[in-house]
């Protein structure tokens, strides 16, 4: 795949540290001192997906609302198809969803031709459907607007003042949010996608897997993201606007560049809007002239990304978009309650926002 002069440092990146690097990761407001066990069990990490298309009842497509446990999302839409004699592309879902949990999404399956299937003949271990219906459209990615999370912590130690030490953190979170970073899932077991990526951008690897392909690609843009973060993060602009600076509408895709920045940071003050970070990949003439007249952030992305540049390099061969996404997330309705040395949270995610990224900023996990 390689496209581009490679450099020493390039191919020394493959066998980089990659665990490590992730974990340096800079936190918000420092370190937790709180230890905690999750994900002890499927049932202390349940995930809702929060869907608000109403399905007609009429149409091509079935609608199926599923609760699956320690199961992924590709996995059941594969059962899916099977079940029901279609292809795997005939069956759509909104989102990815977590294995080792209870989650709860919709999946569609398009049979416009012979008889209507009798659902309950269906069975997979670990999974119940909650209802069918039909609609007149395939769901696709992205349609849900957010994901409602019910996480049990176990096991709390580490200070002697646990539950004051959680709610001025929790409070802080609520307030404030927390980095926007992609989820140590993003990049495969043990961060093993970006030794992959690596060898694929070098030329080593032919990934010829199209989904494959792009789970890898979806990596490095992730990675690069997150370093800017945590290089904003390091420099207290996580949360504050430079002028110039593509700024992200709460709850929407939309981005606009900051004039005044007095009146916008007050508005970020408020999570109306956020700063962003770049999703790597070919620029336009219009992103490279915004970025270039803004030099503070210009500087710190490229300092930021500066010992990944194959990563940019390969992103840009491979003709991925840039865009940009908020370095921030915000939790909404937040709530928690302890029961012995536990804790129960339960907050509400935009859709491609990470529950681990909250977590991060409250515990220690062992």
């Amino acid at each position: 795949m390689t496209k581009f002069a490679l450099k020493s440092s390039d191919v020394e990146l493959i066998n980089c540290d990659w665990p490590q690097r992730l974990n340096d990761l800079a936190y918000a407001y420092g370190k937790p001192n709180v230890i905690g066990k999750i994900k002890q069990s499927p049932t202390d990490f349940i995930v809702t997906e929060v869907m608000t298309i109403e399905p007609s009842g009429e149409g091509e497509h079935y609608w199926l609302d599923i609760t699956k446990t320690r199961l992924n999302t590709d996995a059941v839409a594969k059962s899916l198809a099977r079940f029901s004699g279609v292809s795997n592309r005939d069956v759509g879902y909104s989102g990815m969803k977590d294995f080792n949990a209870v989650t709860r999404q919709w999946f569609s399956v398009w049979k416009p031709k012979g008889h209507n299937l009798d659902w309950g003949e269906y069975a997979l271990d670990g999974v119940t459907i909650n209802q069918v219906t039909k609609h007149t459209r395939k769901i696709k990615r992205g349609t849900h607007t957010a994901n409602h999370f019910k996480i049990r912590i176990l096991g709390l130690s580490g200070v002697e003042n646990i539950k004051q030490n959680l709610d001025s953190r929790l409070d802080e979170i609520r307030l404030k949010g927390v980095p926007n970073y992609f989820g140590e899932q993003r990049f495969g077991r043990n961060v093993n996608n970006l030794p992959q990526v690596c060898d694929m951008f070098l030329g080593g690897k032919r990934v010829k897997d199209r989904n494959l392909r792009g789970i890898l690609l979806s990596s490095a843009r992730s990675w690069l993201f997150n370093s800017v973060v945590s290089a904003r993060v390091k420099a207290k602009t996580w949360q504050s606007l430079y002028a110039g600076e593509p700024a992200n509408l709460d709850g929407t895709n939309s981005v606009f560049r900051v004039t005044n920045v007095a009146a916008e940071n007050a508005r970020a003050e408020r999570l109306d809007i956020h700063p962003t970070a770049p999703l790597w990949g070919q620029r336009s003439k219009e992103d490279r002239c915004g970025l270039n007249a803004c030099d503070a952030l210009n500087e710190l992305e490229s300092m930021a990304m500066e010992d990944y540049a194959l990563l940019q390099k390969g992103l840009e061969a491979a003709r991925i978009e840039y865009q940009r996404r908020a370095t921030r997330l915000a939790p909404s309705d937040v709530d928690w309650f302890y029961d012995q040395e536990c804790v129960t949270l339960s907050f509400k995610l935009q859709r491609g926002q990470f529950a681990t990224s909250v977590l991060r900023e409250l515990i220690s996990t062992l």
